[in-house]
């Protein structure tokens, strides 16, 4: 008599893909310290999301958009400067069949951002965003493990590696660094950032999961103009 040994996985199955266009707007004061605006050079930003959730055929996201603007300054010597801000949002977007028990993935891109200058101390800031919103449900599936008790009949084994998922969790971390800068500048003010997160690993141990990573920065800054 053949007897079937079972086993319960859980797994991750997706319940549905959607992308979403968005834009992000709003007004920024030019900070008081800063002199006014002429003309915007460049601007760029990244997407932080703090709060995600899933609603009934919905799904809202809470985040800001970090922007970092250089421009010409309205001055004498029409001086490049340059100053940051952000713009918070919260969208709730249609996702129809999802349930409040199902979790959400998502992909956030910046597709374009545009700066229009209102007048020598506020610019409009809008900001056009991508985002691909996978929705996945946990559930048990049972399998068949083993078949046990075989006489007399031929049987072909083969090993698959599956995952199971066995918790989920988030969190926050923060990095912060001292960087050096070459000995003959003398830094007046930064103008922009840029970063890269490279060689991402991770690793278990002790019930906690270890994550790292590189961060490649790219900056632009003004210097000190020195006078004999």
């Amino acid at each position: 008599m053949l007897e079937a040994v079972k086993e319960n996985l859980c797994i991750n199955r997706i319940v549905g893909s959607r992308n979403f266009n968005i834009t992000i707007e709003g007004d920024c004061i030019i900070p008081d310290t800063k002199p006014d605006i002429l003309n915007a050079i460049n601007v760029t930003g990244n997407v932080c999301i703090y709060k995600k959730e899933i609603l009934e055929g919905k799904i809202r996201l809470d985040g800001n958009v970090n922007i970092y603007l250089m421009y010409l300054a309205d001055s004498e010597n029409n001086r490049v400067r340059g100053f940051n801000t952000s713009l918070d949002f919260t969208e709730i977007l249609d996702f129809p069949g999802i349930e409040s028990r199902m979790t959400l993935d998502e992909e956030i891109k910046i597709k374009e951002i545009e700066c229009r200058v209102l007048n020598g101390r506020k610019v409009n800031i809008k900001a056009m965003l991508e985002i691909k919103a996978d929705v996945f449900l946990n559930e048990k599936e049972e399998i068949v493990k083993e078949v046990t008790d075989i006489e007399d009949i031929q049987s072909q084994m083969m090993t698959i590696n599956m995952n199971s998922l066995v918790g989920q969790n988030s969190t926050k971390a923060s990095a912060k660094e001292t960087l050096i800068i070459d000995n003959t500048d003398e830094l007046e003010e930064i103008l922009n950032v840029e970063f890269n997160i490279m060689n991402q690993d991770t690793k278990i141990s002790y019930n906690k999961v270890l994550a790292k990573a590189d961060v490649e920065i790219r900056m632009l800054y003004l210097t000190e103009t020195r006078k004999n």
